[in-house]
């Protein structure tokens, strides 16, 4: 950790902590899955969708999951994650703290997913929670680059609403 911890490098570790995770659900929106890789996640990742389709947390690269994602989300005809409320967790920068090189992110996200060759209906609505770890990484600082990566990513369902079907192209994550 560095020695020097300020309100200035607080505020902005948390602005580039929210960017972090803003780009998360837009890349995903884009399929942009070099945004992904360059933007979002850190070489190391834990991937964890089992409240939505059981199975187990995945350890893999941020490259691999990433690219894992690109038949899956081709399968939808369009799809849009809104994530917002985001909860910051890093501590003030009081007199004497060092530097955190991690923090812990929970926020609200809702997606809405069309496929309109599913039987019974095109739209899955969903929403609930991510849960995310995110590390920093000194050698993107020294680059003058946002430092912070997601280094777990976990989804917690709480709603749902829509055509189960839809979502048949993501339901291998975690098996």
């Amino acid at each position: 950790m560095d020695a020097s911890y300020d309100i200035q490098t607080y505020l902005l570790d948390r602005a580039n902590v929210h960017d972090t995770v803003i780009r998360l659900t837009l890349n995903i929106d884009l399929e942009s899955y070099e945004g992904l890789i360059k933007d979002v996640y850190a070489p190391q990742v834990v991937i964890d969708y089992t409240s939505l389709f059981g199975g187990q947390p995945m350890e893999t690269t941020g490259e691999e999951w990433a690219m894992s994602l690109k038949p899956r989300m081709s399968a939808f005809d369009s799809t849009q994650h809104v994530v917002q409320s985001l909860l910051i967790e890093l501590p003030p920068p009081v007199k004497g703290a060092a530097r955190p090189d991690k923090c812990k992110v929970t926020a609200n996200v809702n997606a809405h997913l069309c496929r309109k060759a599913a039987r019974g209906g095109h739209m899955m609505h969903n929403g609930g929670r991510y849960v995310l770890d995110l590390v920093r990484l000194p050698e993107l600082e020294q680059k003058g680059e946002n430092p912070w990566r997601i280094s777990r990513h976990a989804a917690v369902l709480t709603w749902e609403d829509g055509n189960s079907d839809v979502m048949n192209s993501v339901s291998s994550i975690g098996h």
